[in-house]
């Protein structure tokens, strides 16, 4: 046998001597198997009706209890006699615990029969691998060999299986659980009695309307709560067997199967504030004539030449220094065949302050190559003017 793994929403799927076998009938999702609520009865490992035998010595871990008989057969404390229970829990044996618990099962059980099928069962389990789901069998159904319950990996998945009557499984058979099945979420409604084989290894809690009989060296992980009906008739019957009630969460562990997973992302989400400082530099070149005024304030240690020439002559100078404070006036460059070219470069902090000598010197020296320039301008203007020489 082998499986054909579908996600949920899809249909559980078997798959046996490579045919694939369709458990639900029709097409669309399965609905979802909600977890059955036990109520009190849920501290219970074994719960019965009509009382509780036991031959040999048993194991049980969970309370016991039987109402509305109290009678228990074989219940002793271990080791105090051939027939006795190695218990850890509490013996509720007609007590107000009990009543209250075979109230609770009987809700439990409807709510068990009352989900909607995803899937309709044949008569036997044995070979079979189920993903969640609640899967109904009209009338007896049988276990004999393996059957195979997979979470496929969603936590929380519930397995119901509604039996219209009896649940008998061979000697030997097991309930497998992989892939993050859980005992707690797995149930077995069973419609009239349920009689488990010498060794079977059970798993899942049995919601039985009468009585629930186990066979020699029966392991349960899960519990065994008969005498469902109105009457509250319904024994258990133990031989040598171990039952264990598995520990869960109240009202049972996951809650909804068949849908997805949900996750919350959170992004990260910052601020940055910063500033930019740079340094800047200015530079530029005459040729000709340039003019222009400057107003503001210019800080920073300048470091260049100014040439000028007329007539091919060249005045030329370097300045370095920091020249800080407001100039306002025209400069003028020079025209004709002569060139000149001046460039600055330096930084420009934000500061209006005149520091230094060098920085006198250097505004100085500027103003008087501008002055030299346009006497030399007007000379060539007053040469041009004058008469020929008689």
């Amino acid at each position: 046998m082998r499986r054909l793994a579908l996600p949920s929403p899809f249909l559980p799927l078997v798959v046996v001597a490579g045919t694939v076998v369709v458990l639900v009938g029709g097409a669309g999702p399965a609905r979802a198997a909600t977890t059955v609520d036990l109520g009190t009865a849920g501290a219970f490992a074994v719960l019965a009706g009509s009382g509780i035998t036991n031959t040999g010595q048993s194991t049980i871990t969970g309370d016991i209890g039987t109402s509305p008989t109290p009678a228990e057969t074989g219940t002793d404390p271990c080791p105090s006699a051939a027939n006795c229970v190695y218990l850890t829990g509490s013996n509720h044996p007609d007590d107000v615990v009990a009543q209250q618990a075979k109230q609770d099962l009987t809700t439990a059980y409807n709510a068990a029969a009352g989900q909607s099928a995803d899937a309709s069962l044949g008569a036997d389990l044995g070979g079979l691998t189920f993903t969640a789901g609640v899967y109904n069998a009209a009338g007896a159904l049988g276990i004999t060999g393996q059957v195979t319950l997979d979470a496929q990996n969603v936590a929380g998945a519930v397995f119901i299986f509604q039996i219209g009557s009896s649940l008998v499984t061979a000697s030997d058979s097991s309930v497998l659980l992989v892939n993050g099945a859980s005992a707690c979420n797995v149930f077995f409604q069973v419609g009239s009695a349920a009689t488990l084989g010498t060794r079977t290894a059970f798993r899942g809690t049995i919601l039985a309307h009468d009585d629930i009989s186990l066979g020699d060296a029966v392991t349960v992980d899960g519990r065994l709560l008969g005498g469902e009906q109105a009457s509250g008739a319904g024994a258990v019957t133990l031989i040598h067997d171990t039952i264990t009630r598995p520990s869960c969460t109240a009202g049972g562990t996951g809650g909804t199967t068949g849908g997805g997973s949900s996750g919350t992302s959170g992004g990260t989400t910052g601020t940055t504030t910063g500033s930019t400082t740079g340094t800047g530099a200015t530079g530029g070149a005459t040729g000709g004539s340039t003019s222009g005024t400057t107003g503001g304030s210019t800080s920073g240690p300048t470091g260049g030449s100014t040439s000028g020439g007329t007539s091919g002559d060249t005045t030329a100078g370097t300045t370095t220094g920091t020249t800080t404070g407001t100039t306002t006036g025209t400069t003028a460059g020079v025209s004709g065949s002569g060139q000149g070219s001046a460039s600055t470069g330096g930084t420009l902090p934000d500061s209006g302050a005149t520091t230094g000598p060098a920085a006198l010197a250097g505004a100085l020296f500027v103003l008087g190559g501008a002055l030299l320039l346009l006497l030399g301008r007007r000379g060539r203007c007053t040469a041009a003017q004058a008469p020929p020489a008689s």
